[in-house]
């Protein structure tokens, strides 16, 4: 291509832009500096194609060209796109331009319409940046009037403006003419000018644009940012916007049209491939684009960037003064990579910053290393620090790679929960919130789930699984597995039920327990002392057997301990204790299970030997055999039928002892502490706390089966529910049957359909059964009501009468014939069946109903027996009177003859005798006084005599008897010896014998004395007659008195007495008229007395309620009282009246009678009876004094949790109360006894008394009188003693409500000490009212002495006797009915104190019952303090674990300060070597020195004088040295020392060598085990 003209200057300013045409071959000098290299300056658009918006030849067409045109030889030619000679295509802009043979690009002519405002534009595309330096375009027609250039300094740019040519700048392009920039002005502006605009020349014309001419800052181009990158060109634009004409164009013709178009020959580019001075050629790269051979470690296509890890400081161009070569970065040999940091380079002058630093290194270059990671050398890499994110405070480690945790988290890392804590997040680990009953060991660190035991669930092990409750940390399962007796899976924990205790104390004897070898041989046992022992030689195992209160239903001790002590005393010392092993037995099973046994109780037995053993009663207790499942366990202590307590073999030998057995247990009570008492949720057919019943409409799939047996359905056809035991249904709807697969009687009808109606009534009278024909459907009756019969019972059967459905006129029910049992039941026909008229009578009855006897029988005809009926009436033919014809039909008497008696009329009434026909019986005409009553025998006639009577009618004294009268007669009782004959006279004076006197005959006579050898008398001495006259004397008189005194109605003086009046005596009107009167007076205060008893003892009724109801004890005692009174007042009137009627006599015998005698026996009975009284009410205070003390104590028990001293001291006074009980029975028992005896006597006094009432002559006045003053003394002495002694009683019933009162306000919290209090206060009441009757008994007795003491004076009273008769018979019947209620009373009150005592010993007993729970809720109390001290126990074991852990670290401890310890003493032995080596450096270097000096010596031995002497000293200084060097010195012994321990530690290094490899090969060997296992058995890792 040939340089155009004029482009020296853009070659001038070309070389600002490189080193000349040919650019730099070297980027780097001689030396290897780099320096600024450019590639060479080229036409970048040669061989390019440009593209044009517009090109003509499409379609063909013709053009014209300028008349100036230049080379024309002719004027029009033609364009052609097809043709390759005729087309004009773009590629001709940039193809090797030639003048001689000249190619163009050309547009469309203007006949087409090419002409502004339309453009033609020309691009050109180079393929890479280059730094343009001229644009120059060759015309092939006129210039066009304005065009613009445009560039594009990067591919996807915006196309900027260039270069403006338009001759008129501002009304085509808005630009003002301008070719320069001012300072200061933006030098990257495209310059508008007209230099090139004109029409000429019409044909090659230039324009050439340098694209830094006009520009300041051109000679400072490598100072110029804004030029270089102005100057920076990827893509060229050339706009072609209007054409220049000569005017002719506004004709349009279109020879002149096809003269004006574009077209350009050559469109040269003049710059070099933009390297930025560190590239000297640019070529192709692999994808065949054009790029800088980059140098200087630069890159890009334009090497515009540092190559990669060359960014320790900026880019830049290379410029003549500097290359500006890219260095590399310094990442510490830990990264390939790097980036270019501006701060970095300000702050520190290197701005390469390293990226994605190796070995966990950061920082600008990988100095340090990264954050959260850690190194412990500068050389080695960085680890992670691992840090957990959310266990540790920062995730920055220390130099040694341990994080800092946060609270409750540990690790290294920081990784994991402490023990205790779980969920490791952004606030670190939360507690673990297992439930320590439910859950085992501490919960997952990562999920915190709990490892919850066996039997229990939920996320915190806090629930139990269903079939199962009650979560307790003692239970290995942690849940009780619900029993339910196998019918239910789901329980809740019951209420209502409180812990207690099956205790074994040993407080009163073995309690029932047993001992014996396991072959079953009894031990014998002993008891002392709070427990129970047996000798025992330690050779043979030792049972002790449980009583009953220990075994069957113990389902309530499941889960729960059994507690005791055991102890061996004896001389096997130094020997281990022996093991106890738990048998039990029971529903067909059995388990054994060991207990360890720890030394307890040493403070109470010298040897230590007493153990406190504990057995938790569960299936999963550690040494249970056999296994048992839960259910199975529980269903052995349901039936739990042995309990044994075995002692294995031991060396110990001598005394082994059992104490203070107790297994935990429940009752119902409100404390509800006993959560492993179960409730069950019965499934269907099941009932009950624990499912043990069937409900309703279930039974026992086996009769009569257990609580473990299935309940099934009933099989009762929907008619009812069976009874769950025995299975028979409970039939409804009228059915009936074990099935209730009939109907019940007087119902028909199919039950098997199960519904209600299935069972019709029967149309039967009374619903009586029927049946339904199959073949008919008619239903019958079959079982019509008694006496009906037919179809519907329409007719009355045999035997009834009536019309039960009214067909013979109003319905009348079948009845039995009234025929009163007199027909004969199994014959036909006996009644009418309409009308009930009786016709077959039999019994001899007759009548309409057979109701009356025949003519001649006689007896009640409606008797229910034959032998009741009608009988015979078979009169006596002599005893009865003729013409009369049977007798009474009622009674069967017959018609007597006169003085006959007998309902046949066959014997004499008494007082006859001698039955004749006719005539009847005759008078027996008994003597009055000689015969006991008026009757006679039958027969002879002969009377009933009284003693020593004789005689057909009693009328004559037998021999030897006189004195005929009512009491029969009197014996003559002679003398044999002085009497004639046994006969004496009627006056009883017997016929004597010679020398024999007194009316028996059985006196000597006077002077004269008994001679019983001669069986006579005997005359006295003369000396006797005197005496035996003043005798006679005396006897006469007494003779005389006696005479007096049996003639009657001595009124006045009697003067045969030979006595004269006395002057002090009284009249007798005036002395009985006084006496009566007292009497009556005293009478009548009593009765006052009687009355105002009677008034309060209403009061008393009315009070007590005894008016408006039935009558209750008290009530019914006031009665009685009130009755005693009532009569006591009659009594008293009735003795006001005698009193009235009676004269008391003057005189009154002193001596004792006869009748006086039983009254004083009376006496001295009631007063015995008085002191029986007295002994029982002393009796019955002891008691109730006991009973106060039993309830003190009893009180102090509840008060002060007694102790076994108290029990006892209970059990003694309960034996005391029975004892008490058993003598106040006891004195009951003699009081009825001696009540009875004085009835008994009382009752013959009376006898004797009527006896003697007959032959009792008058008594004197003044007796009767003296007894009548001692009767109201003694009425009024007993009135002062029931005064004096009802304050007392009041005192007594005060003190004893008083003393109720106490224990009730006391024991009022429980309701068994209530209803001690209670019938305690009823036993002393009735126990009072029997000490009450038993004085009312003594005070009736005392009335009774007194009414017979003035029964007795009146009878002496001659003309009361008839009526003292009269009122004695009243006064006998009356005392025995009234002795006879009272002894009644008696035994009734003695009986209800009995019922009373036998009440208070079984109060007592559950007294002692309730104390005996006090003493096992105070053994529970100390079980559970010995509970404690267990624990305690094994909390002190635990700690002396850990002191003998502590122990132990301290002696590893001791042991690694030893090593440190030898690790000092080898640092000071290695200081000391290193001093050593330092002393023998020295000394080697004093040796070296001294050689030298040798050796300078004998250099210099020329020169010396002295030969001899400096070989001298010479040799010796050598020796010297030589001596030294041979001596073993510290070094050396040093040097061996070292060696050794050297050798010592690699013996040492070898061993923990070979352990290492023995321990991986372990692992090694775990790992292969591990790995050939199954998957199922390695879930443990």
């Amino acid at each position: 291509m040939v340089r155009p003209p004029g482009l020296c200057a853009l070659a001038l300013l070309a070389l600002g832009l490189g080193a000349g045409a040919g650019g730099s071959a070297a980027c780097r000098d001689a030396r290897g500096r780099a320096r600024r290299c450019t590639p060479a300056f080229e036409n970048a658009a040669f061989g390019r194609a440009a593209l044009a918006t517009n090109t003509c030849g499409s379609p063909p067409e013709d053009y014209c060209l300028q008349m100036g045109a230049r080379d024309a030889t002719k004027l029009c030619h033609r364009c052609d796109a097809g043709d390759p000679r005729l087309h004009h295509n773009a590629s001709l802009l940039t193809d090797f331009h030639s003048q001689e043979d000249s190619t163009w690009w050309q547009s469309q002519s203007m006949a087409f319409g090419i002409q502004y405002p339309n453009s033609v534009n020309i691009t050109l595309h180079l393929g890479k940046a280059y730094e343009i330096t001229y644009v120059r375009l060759k015309f092939h027609t006129s210039r066009p009037e304005s065009f613009a250039i445009y560039k594009r300094s990067r591919a996807d740019g915006p196309w900027l403006p260039y270069q403006y040519y338009s001759a008129s700048c501002e009304q085509t392009y808005g630009e003002r003419r301008r070719q320069h920039v001012g300072p200061g002005e933006d030098e990257r502006v495209a310059f508008c000018t007209d230099e090139f605009s004109d029409i000429s020349p019409l044909s090659g014309g230039n324009v050439a644009f340098s694209t830094l001419e006009g520009r300041p800052s051109a000679y400072n181009f490598d100072g110029s940012p804004a030029l270089q990158e102005w100057v920076t060109v990827t893509d060229l634009l050339i706009s072609l916007n209007r054409l220049n004409t000569f005017g002719d164009d506004i004709f349009k013709d279109p020879k002149v049209l096809q003269s004006y178009y574009y077209a350009i020959s050559d469109f040269s580019v003049g710059g070099r491939c933009k390297c930025n001075g560190h590239a000297s050629r640019c070529a192709a790269d692999a994808a065949g684009r054009l790029a800088c051979a980059c140098e200087h470690n630069t890159a890009g296509a334009d090497c515009e960037r540092c190559r990669p890890f060359y960014q320790d400081r900026p880019w830049a161009r290379a410029t003549a003064a500097s290359a500006n070569e890219c260095l590399p970065c310094n990442c510490s040999g830990r990264s390939d990579e790097c980036v270019y940091d501006g701060e970095l380079y300000r702050s520190t002058g290197h701005g390469g910053h390293c990226l994605r630093c190796r070995d966990n290194t950061a920082g600008p270059r990988c100095e340090r290393c990264r954050p959260n990671h850690y190194r412990w050398d500068e050389r080695a890499a960085c680890q992670p620090c691992h840090c957990h994110a959310a266990g540790s405070v920062r995730l920055q480690c220390d130099s040694s790679g341990a994080c800092a945790c946060k609270a409750n988290v540990t690790g290294w890392k920081c990784e994991r929960c402490e023990d205790g804590f779980h969920s490791l997040g952004q606030g670190g680990c939360r507690p673990c919130a297992c439930n320590p009953a439910g859950s085992v060991g501490t919960c997952d660190p990562d999920t915190g789930r709990c490892a919850c035991k066996e039997r229990v669930e939920g996320s915190a092990c806090e629930r139990c699984r269903p079939g199962s409750f009650n979560l307790q940390p003692h239970n290995p399962a942690g849940c009780t597995v619900c029993f339910c007796y196998g019918h239910s899976a789901a329980c809740t924990a019951a209420a209502g039920y409180e812990a207690t205790r099956v205790r074994a104390a040993f407080q009163r004897g073995l309690e029932g327990w047993a001992a014996a070898t396991p072959d079953g041989i009894e031990i014998p046992l002993h008891w002392a002392n709070g427990e129970i022992f047996t000798e025992w030689d330690g050779e043979e195992p030792v049972d002790f057997l449980a009583p009953e209160k220990f075994l069957q239903n113990q389902r309530f001790s499941y889960g729960q301990l059994l507690s005791l002590l055991l102890a061996v005393e004896g001389n096997g010392t130094g020997a281990p204790l022996p093991r106890v092993q738990l048998v039990l037995e029971g529903d067909g099973m059995g388990v054994a299970m060991w207990a360890s046994s720890s030394a307890a109780g040493n403070e109470s037995q010298p040897d230590g030997r007493k153990q406190a053993i504990a057995f938790r009663l569960h299936e999963a207790e550690e040494g249970a055999e056999p296994s048992l499942s839960a259910f199975s366990f529980q269903r052995l202590l349901s039936n739990l039928t042995a309990l044994r307590l075995r002692v294995s073999r031991s060396p110990l030998r001598g005394r082994l002892s059992l104490s203070e057995v107790q297994l935990a247990s429940a009752r119902p009570g409100p404390a509800s502490s006993a959560a492993w008492v179960e409730e069950c949720v019965c499934p269907r057919g099941y009932a009950g706390q624990f499912c043990e019943s069937c409900a309703p409409g279930f039974k026992r799939e086996v009769a009569f089966g257990g609580p473990l047996v299935a309940c099934v359905p009933c099989a009762c056809n929907r008619h009812g529910s069976c009874d769950p035991l025995a299975g028979h249904c409970r039939c409804l709807h009228h059915t009936e049957g074990p099935s209730c697969e009939r109907c019940s009687p007087g119902f028909y009808g199919n039950p098997f359909a199960g519904r209600s109606d299935d069972c019709k009534p029967c149309p039967c009278p009374g619903r009586s059964p029927c049946t339904q024909v199959p073949s008919s459907g008619e239903v019958v009756c079959t079982g019509c009501p008694p006496g009906q019969r037919g179809k519907r019972c329409e007719l009355c059967d045999d035997g009834f009468f009536g019309d039960p459905l009214g067909q013979r006129g109003p319905a009348r029910p079948c009845v039995p014939c009234q025929c009163h049992g007199n027909v004969d039941p199994n014959a036909v026909g006996n009644c009418d069946p309409e009308s009930g008229r009786c016709l077959r009578c039999l019994h001899n009855t007759t009548g309409e109903r057979c109701e009356t006897c025949r003519q001649g029988f006689y007896g009640d005809a409606l008797a229910p027996g034959p032998a009741g009926k009608c009988t015979p009436c078979e009169c006596n033919a002599e005893g009865s009177a003729a013409g009369r014809d049977g007798c009474d039909a009622a009674t069967g008497q017959c018609r007597c003859l006169p003085h006959v008696a007998g309902r046949d009329c066959g014997r004499c009434q008494p007082g006859y005798h001698g039955l004749q026909p006719a005539v009847g019986c005759k008078s027996c005409q008994c003597h009055p006084a000689g015969s006991r009553d008026s009757r006679c025998h039958a027969l002879t006639g002969q009377c009933s005599c009284q003693p020593g009577v004789e005689g057909t009618r009693c009328d004559r004294c037998q021999h030897g008897f006189f004195g005929l009268s009512a009491g029969g007669c009197r014996a003559c009782n002679c003398s044999p010896l002085g009497s004639v004959t046994p006969r004496c006279h009627e006056n009883g004076t017997c016929v004597c014998r010679p020398g024999f006197v007194g009316r028996k005959c059985d006196q000597c006579e006077a002077n004269s004395f008994p001679d019983p050898p001669s069986s006579g008398c005997r005359e006295c001495p003369a000396c006797y007659g005197l005496l035996r006259d003043q005798a006679e004397r005396l006897e006469a008189a007494l003779q005389d008195a006696e005479e007096r005194l049996q003639k009657p109605g001595c009124d006045g003086p009697c003067p045969a007495l030979g006595d004269a009046p006395r002057g002090d005596g009284l009249s007798g009107r005036h002395l009985p008229r006084g006496a009566g009167a007292a009497l009556a007076e005293q009478a009548g205060r009593l009765a006052g007395s009687l009355s105002a008893a009677r008034s309060r003892l209403g009061s008393a009724g009315a009070a007590a309620g005894c008016s408006g109801r039935g009558p209750g004890k008290a009530c019914a005692l006031l009665l009685e009282i009130g009755a005693a009174l009532r009569s006591a007042q009659r009594d008293l009137l009735r003795a006001a009246d005698t009193l009235a009627t009676t004269e008391v006599p003057r005189e009154v015998p002193r001596q004792p009678t006869n009748w006086s005698r039983p009254a004083l026996e009376a006496r001295a009975l009631a007063e015995s009876h008085g002191d029986a009284a007295v002994q029982v009410e002393s009796v019955v205070r002891r008691a109730l004094r006991v009973s106060n003390t039993s309830y003190a104590l009893l009180q102090s028990l509840l008060e002060e949790s007694t102790m076994l001293e108290t029990q006892q001291e209970l059990e003694a006074r309960y034996k005391e109360i029975q004892r008490a009980q058993e003598e106040l029975g006891a004195g009951m028992l003699e009081v009825a006894a001696e009540a009875e005896r004085a009835f008994t006597a009382v009752h013959q006094a009376n006898v004797d008394m009527a006896k003697k009432l007959l032959p009792m002559t008058a008594p004197g006045q003044q007796e009767l009188l003296a007894r009548a003053g001692a009767l109201v003394q003694d009425l009024a002495a007993l009135e002062q003693a029931a005064k004096a002694g009802e304050p007392a009683a009041r005192r007594a019933a005060e003190a004893s409500h008083a003393l109720a009162a106490e224990p009730r306000r006391e024991l009022q919290r429980t309701r068994s000490f209530g209803q001690l209090r209670d019938r305690a206060a009823s036993a002393h009441t009735l126990a009072t009212s029997a000490v009450s009757h038993g004085k009312a008994v003594l005070s009736d007795a005392e009335s009774l002495l007194a009414n017979l003491e003035g029964t007795r004076k009146e009878l002496r009273h001659q003309k009361g006797q008839a009526a003292l008769s009269r009122k004695m018979v009243l006064v006998r019947d009356r005392t025995m009915v009234e002795a006879q209620r009272k002894t009644k009373r008696a035994e009734k009150m003695l009986g209800n104190s009995l019922s009373v005592s036998t009440a208070a010993r079984r109060m007592a007993r559950e007294a002692e019952q309730v104390a005996g729970e006090s003493a096992k809720r105070a053994q529970a109390v100390l079980w559970e303090s010995k509970q404690t001290r267990k624990q305690a126990s094994k909390l002190t074991m635990h700690t002396n674990e850990t002191l003998q852990e502590l122990s132990r670290q301290e002696h590893v401890a001791e042991k690694l300060r030893g090593n440190l310890e030898e690790a000092d003493q080898v640092r000071t032995e290695a200081n000391q070597l290193a001093k050593s080596l330092q002393e023998a450096r020295g000394s080697l270097l004093s040796d070296i020195e001294t050689l030298n000096d040798l050796l300078r010596s004998l250099g210099n031995l020329e020169q010396a004088t002295h030969v001899d002497a400096v070989l001298n000293a010479s040799r010796q200084q050598l020796e010297r040295l030589q001596l030294r060097l041979a001596e073993p010195g510290a070094l050396a012994g040093r040097l061996s020392h070292l060696q050794r321990e050297a050798e010592r530690q690699q013996e040492k290094i070898q061993a923990f060598e070979s352990d290492l490899a023995e321990i991986r090969a372990d692992k090694q060997n775990l790992e292969d085990i591990l790995r050939s296992l199954p998957e199922g058995c390695a879930s443990w890792q």
